[in-house]
């Protein structure tokens, strides 16, 4: 078929649409509305995935990690044993290279306030250095951050909750009214902390489309502090309860030293150690060791030199050997100075920071200088973009190297740099779910959509048998008429994709501009929604997906209208100019 053919079947095909207006504008709107829902969802999906992943950079990991290759095996259990102490000379080595970075122990304790416990995932950290690499440090709901040289700690909103620490967010009215009579405090501060209260006023707890009923209990209504309170009223409610010993906590943890154990129980070397290990180790630890009939049990060899001791341990930690880390039992006193509430969950929940420097001695953690890790991020790097190649930890490990090279030292092997993507590998395969499951659930509206589409094209066809008959009965081949109708179908799809990205972009642009807040519903659900935002997100511009859902809705509307059509051309044409 020539070109000029081709080009008369389109403007037969053109004329079909002004004919039948009624049904060109009804199939028009509703693939507009298809591919308009199309790019919104996955506009959303993407926005929230993508802001996730900032905020796991921006305020929990940083770009990388340098740790001991143990800890990286065991980071779920969090062996705060897996420590290392020359981390200042990389540090300064990586400064020199345009690095920020961050040393942080990282251990797991109980902390009780005088209302409660709770579990806690403590990171003792630099608060210095902290607020060069993450941004959790200036969203202080309450109270202040952290300063070096004092047992004091900041709180996840969570945790703050739970323990009943800081200043009371969202009491019930006889709540509040007891921790006033409790604090013994004269009638104008009464007043005054009563004053910064507002009765809530909606029924129900909601957000949105969902709404959380919530019983109301006349004189015990929910209260919620007031917004935009003076920053020197917050200061001052919150030493009024520092005053009180409100905020008087203390640490219950535990400290774990690695050592290989000098004598091994025969019970234990018979049932627990041996059975765990590889033939070649456990031929290496049977030489470190002697048995001693008299003491039932097996004894280090005295000349052993360090370099085995080292493997022997490592082999025994790999193992899960209990005798490998002995266990001592700390109690730390220290006091709440303030309360994060972020834009990520995780540094919301059960998580709290200590200065690392008061945590050195026999009255913290005796660290003695070690850490569990050192956040790294690039000096230049922006909080709106993941890391790139810089960032990487193969960039990372050479800057290290070449670095300490110059010093004439070498970075140890027990040493490694893991990214951010190392460590997030199982929340990125349960996000890659979650939005698996949007995307196929707004591809199936959207195919759902275009059946509907193909039913209108269908019935439109069949209305058409007569005209379709005297086509061919003047002439037209059975491949012109499948074509004319693709065509009609085609060019119904084009238009309303062209209309769909234009609507689908005026319903993404506040959305991208202002976002969401989803800090109802996050609170609601305990303060996670999944994925690792906790306030507000926003959606994003997807230009391959904006013009590939316009060409796939062009394309699939003209295929709708290739079977009805055949089916019609394959009638005879005496049948067709009978059709009722």
């Amino acid at each position: 078929m020539t070109i000029s053919g081709i080009w008369e079947l389109k403007k037969m095909a053109m004329r079909n649409l002004g004919r039948h207006k009624v049904k060109t504008i009804i199939t028009v709107m509703a693939i507009m509305v298809s591919v308009a829902m199309f790019i919104f969802l996955d506009g959303w999906i993407s926005g929230i995935s993508v802001e996730s992943r900032r905020n796991i950079v921006n305020y929990e990991i940083g770009a990388a990690k340098l740790q001991t290759k143990l800890y990286f095996e065991k980071k779920d259990d969090l062996p705060s044993y897996e420590t290392f102490s020359d981390w200042k000379t990389y540090r300064d080595v990586l400064d020199n290279a345009g690095y920020n970075t961050a040393p942080r122990f990282v251990f797991l304790g109980t902390l009780y306030s005088p209302d409660g416990s709770a579990p806690i995932l403590f990171n003792a950290v630099d608060p210095a250095a902290e607020a060069k690499v993450l941004r959790y440090t200036t969203y202080m709901e309450s109270g202040r951050y952290i300063q070096s040289g004092a047992f004091e700690l900041v709180l996840g909103t969570m945790a703050a909750e739970k323990l009943n620490v800081g200043i009371p967010q969202r009491p019930r009215r006889r709540e509040l009214t007891e921790l006033v009579d409790s604090l013994v405090l004269s009638q104008a501060e009464n007043n005054f902390i009563l004053s910064l209260y507002e009765t809530a006023e909606r029924k129900g707890e909601g957000f949105g489309t969902f709404n959380i009923e919530e019983k109301i209990q006349t004189g015990n209504e929910r209260l919620l502090l007031k917004r935009n309170i003076p920053q020197a009223d917050m200061e001052r409610y919150w030493n009024i309860l520092a005053e009180t010993g409100r905020n008087d906590v203390q640490i219950s943890a535990v400290i774990d030293i690695k050592a290989a154990p000098e004598k091994i129980r025969n019970d234990k070397w018979d049932g627990e150690l041996m059975p765990a290990l590889q033939k070649e180790d456990r031929e290496l630890i049977q030489a470190a060791y002697q048995y001693e009939d008299f003491l039932d049990a097996f004894l280090l060899n005295e000349d052993t030199d360090e370099a085995i001791l080292s493997r022997i341990l490592e082999i025994m930690i790999r193992a899960d050997f209990s005798g490998a880390v002995r266990h001592i039992n700390q109690l730390i006193p220290a006091i709440v100075v303030g309360v994060i509430n972020s834009p990520d969950p995780m540094t919301n929940a059960n998580t709290a920071y200590i200065p690392l420097d008061v945590l050195q001695g026999e009255e913290g953690m005796m660290l003695e200088g070690r850490i569990t890790e050192l956040l790294i991020r690039d000096k230049n790097g922006k909080e709106a973009e993941l890391p790139g190649r810089r960032e990487s930890a193969g960039t990372i490990t050479a800057v290290l190297t070449q670095g300490l090279e110059k010093q004439g030292q070498t970075l140890p092997e027990e040493l490694a740099v893991f990214t951010w993507l190392d460590y997030v590998q199982d929340y990125l395969g349960y996000e890659a779910l979650e939005n698996g499951g949007t995307k196929i659930l707004s591809v199936l509206l959207f195919v759902l959509a275009f059946l509907g589409i193909s039913n209108t094209i269908l019935l439109a066809i069949m209305e058409r048998t007569k005209e379709i008959g005297m086509m061919r009965a003047l002439g037209m081949t059975d491949s012109q008429m499948v074509i004319v109708y693709m065509l009609e179908a085609g060019f119904l799809g084009f238009i309303g994709s062209i209309l769909g990205i234009a609507l689908g972009c005026l319903l993404n642009i506040p959305m991208v501009k202002y976002g969401m807040d989803i800090s109802a519903m996050s609170d609601a659900m305990g303060g996670s929604v999944g994925y690792r935002v906790a306030s507000s997100f926003r959606s994003m511009w997807n230009i391959p997906v904006i013009i590939g859902a316009g060409i796939f809705a062009t394309l699939l509307s003209s295929f709708m209208a290739y079977f009805p059509t055949r089916r019609a051309v394959k009638m005879p044409i005496t049948d067709s100019l009978r059709f009722e």
